[in-house]
């Protein structure tokens, strides 16, 4: 008579013994997740973008904009040649610049000197930045290396969103969809303008969320102007999100200066 119940009792706790692991091992697994930064990529002396064909407080009568990058000391289209570039994600493009409009994410162009196009932009304040890149997404950081500008569509009124005089934080990587060998290893790279980063002062703030979830998977802080690799993050859609702080933790006012852009990582 008492069989039954004991049986019950066994199939019982095998079902919460599995159910304790199955939560153990999402544990785990979220508890792999990490943020690890890297040195900088042997550097590109005297390398540099620049705007050549729109300066500071240019107008412009046409919405549909085009720009011509020129770089200095640098090669657009070809293949870094650095073990990096077989790590994580690489363009078979090779080199590019990266164009970042209004703090959208960046375009990447790669031919120097040739007109790239923009789009339709909007009428009043527009911001473009400009960096090298390496074939794998990471930029060449040195102050001298960007190129900033401010301008105008159609007339002259409104605020830029970056005010070049001010500390600021622009986000550069991750982007977009990460899959296979691309998903195990993803770098996270930033661009500084009138800022440097330290133990004691301003920091840069990674912070790793599933998307449309609260809770954070992951975060870090860096005190150097280094990228930083994230590996085991599962298959899924997650934001990511890049602050500028001061020394007392608060983020740095500034329209650049929190970002936050969705990717996508499939693993299998």
């Amino acid at each position: 008579m008492n069989r039954i119940p004991l049986i019950l009792m066994f199939f019982a706790v095998i079902l919460i013994g599995s159910a304790a692991a199955t939560i153990k091992a999402a544990g785990a697994a979220e508890n792999d997740v990490k943020i690890v930064p890297v040195p900088n990529s042997p550097a590109f002396p005297g390398a540099k973008a620049r705007f050549a064909s729109l300066k500071d407080g240019d107008v412009l009568a046409n919405p549909e904009v085009s720009v011509v990058v020129d770089v200095e000391n640098y090669e657009l289209g070809v293949q870094t040649d650095t073990p990096r570039a077989k790590e994580i994600m690489n363009s078979k493009e090779g080199q590019h610049a990266h164009i970042i409009l209004d703090n959208d994410p960046y375009l990447a162009d790669y031919e120097s000197g040739k007109p790239f196009k923009i789009g339709v932009l909007s009428e009043g304040p527009h911001t473009l930045v400009v960096f090298p890149s390496r074939s794998y997404h990471e930029s060449v950081k040195s102050p001298e290396a960007a190129d900033i500008v401010n301008f105008y569509v159609g007339k002259k009124e409104g605020e830029f969103m970056l005010d070049k005089t001010k500390p600021t934080i622009i986000y550069s990587r991750p982007k977009g969809k990460y899959e296979g060998m691309g998903a195990q290893k993803i770098m996270l790279d930033f661009y500084l303008n009138n800022v440097e980063l330290s133990p004691d002062g301003y920091k840069a703030k990674y912070t790793i969320r599933k998307k449309g979830t609260t809770g954070e998977v992951t975060s870090i802080i860096l005190t150097e102007w280094t990228p930083a690799y994230v590996t085991g993050l599962s298959s899924g859609d997650y934001s990511v999100k890049l602050e500028l702080l001061d020394k007392d933790g608060n983020v740095v006012p500034g329209a650049f200066n929190s970002t936050e852009r969705d990717i996508s990582v499939v693993t299998e």
